[in-house]
């Protein structure tokens, strides 16, 4: 589906205008959760770095026991702990009754540097050797820097990207104060997956809880779109995704939510005369793969619209959801600009562009509530370490979540709160609520 944030063009005029590109997932079908889709298998990765001593990997492990005991017996698991090096202790096998796997995870140990690179790595080449058709995904747990091996975070994300095109999924979690985020980030944007985070271990929980939930409820995986323009057009991107050849990664597609790419068309006025000719002034391609691991290529999007006075143009409405997320894109850029702010300790200059946000994007619920969470943490001298985390992965939650397919123009508690885990409008990334 292409909405324009204007239903039509001013003729005579070079055209500039955002167009939202919405791929919306089907209501869950009825008996979903009783009938038996594709076996999945998950490679469970964990940092057993020396940092991880205490508490945060007990609660690592409980993490991971989550996961395997949500999994069904025909589920695969592998489990592989890092610390100066990488081991599997877990094959992908058949979960059973996941007792074995939890006394694995159990064995867990801490100590010495942290091999991030080598422990993803293990656990991406543990689901190669499965036959499963379903989702593979490596789930990736850490608290700390790659400091052992690999630590180049162009080459890790760049190989993360070569994994999901064999079909394997990368989703990360941060741990902390001390992981790097760019890098986790990085490493999800390009492998297909989640990025979450915690401040502490029982923060990670929830995220646990919400990528377990969007599992259960995906229809699509490896969404890829592909876009051609007609001549005199040409187009940009706003929500960041990850581009490859010209071929755009979208986020995976559940159930009763919309995965979408905001996009900036200009128009030249000589390219109107295709318009008036009857040719599309852009066309969308996407294809992905369904749960049965078979490819599916959707049907052929065209923007066709028509051209009108300047009178008439003046006098259209403009698309209150497109509206919305060119607010939430032009936010996320605007949290970025704290983050660097914040990254050098300037909490003055945070203070004066939060002021500023709060007057630019006044009218969204969302962006109001992210930015009054960011401002109780840059008024607590502690909090404003913590600030950058939350603002990158803030940023990234406006520019890619998935959407609940009838989304609400505004930011509901009772009805954030019956939605899915994974389509909640949170104001705050790394932090359970109460």
């Amino acid at each position: 589906m292409l909405a324009p944030i204007r239903a039509a063009l001013q003729a005579g005029h070079t055209n500039v205008f955002e167009l939202l590109v919405r791929l919306q997932g089907a209501d869950a079908p009825a008996g979903l959760a009783e009938k038996t889709p594709e076996a999945r298998a998950l490679a469970l990765v964990i940092d057993s770095s020396g940092s991880m001593q205490g508490r945060p990997l007990d609660q690592a492990k409980r993490c991971a026991e989550l996961v395997v005991s949500r999994l069904r017996p025909e589920d695969q698991v592998a489990v592989v702990q890092f610390d100066q090096a990488a081991r599997l202790l877990w094959p992908a096998v058949p979960v059973g009754d996941g007792q074995a796997v939890k006394h694995a995870i159990q064995t867990i140990e801490s100590g010495g540097c942290t091999a991030l690179h080598g422990g993803w790595l293990q656990g991406a080449l543990a689901l190669q050797a499965c036959s499963i058709t379903g989702l593979r995904r490596v789930i990736l747990l850490s608290d700390g820097e790659a400091n052992e091996g690999e630590t180049n975070p162009g080459v890790i994300s760049q190989q993360c990207a070569d994994w999901q095109g064999r079909g394997i999924t990368t989703s990360t979690y941060g741990l902390g104060n001390g992981f790097n985020e760019e890098l986790m980030v990085a490493m999800a944007r390009s492998g297909g997956g989640g990025q979450y985070f915690g401040r502490t271990a029982e923060d990670l929980i929830g995220p646990f809880e919400r990528e377990l939930a969007l599992i259960n409820q995906l229809c699509l995986t490896d969404v890829r779109m592909s876009l051609k323009a007609a001549p005199g057009v040409t187009f940009e991107v706003l929500n960041d995704l990850a581009v490859v050849d010209g071929v755009y990664t979208l986020s995976d597609l559940a159930h009763g939510a919309e995965a979408w790419a905001l996009l900036r068309l200009t128009v030249s006025a000589t390219a109107l005369s295709g318009v008036q000719q009857g040719k599309p002034l852009l066309q969308v391609t996407v294809s992905g793969r369904g749960m049965d691991g078979e490819s599916v290529l959707l049907e052929l999007a065209k923007l066709d619209m028509p051209e009108v006075s300047s009178g008439e143009w003046h006098q259209l409405p403009a698309n209150e959801l497109v509206q919305r997320r060119v607010i939430e894109v032009a936010a996320a850029q605007a949290l970025e600009n704290m983050r660097a702010a914040a990254q050098r300790g300037d909490v003055k200059a945070v203070q004066e562009l939060l002021r500023a946000a709060r007057k630019e994007f006044a009218g969204s619920d969302w962006v109001r509530a992210i930015l009054d969470a960011m401002e109780r943490l840059a008024s607590d001298p502690e909090g404003i370490r913590f600030m950058s985390k939350e603002l990158l992965y803030s940023s990234r939650s406006l520019k890619s979540k998935l959407r609940a397919r009838h989304e609400g123009f505004q930011v509901n508690q009772a009805m954030e709160a019956a939605a899915p885990s994974f389509l909640r409008r949170d104001d705050m990334q790394g932090t359970t609520k109460g």
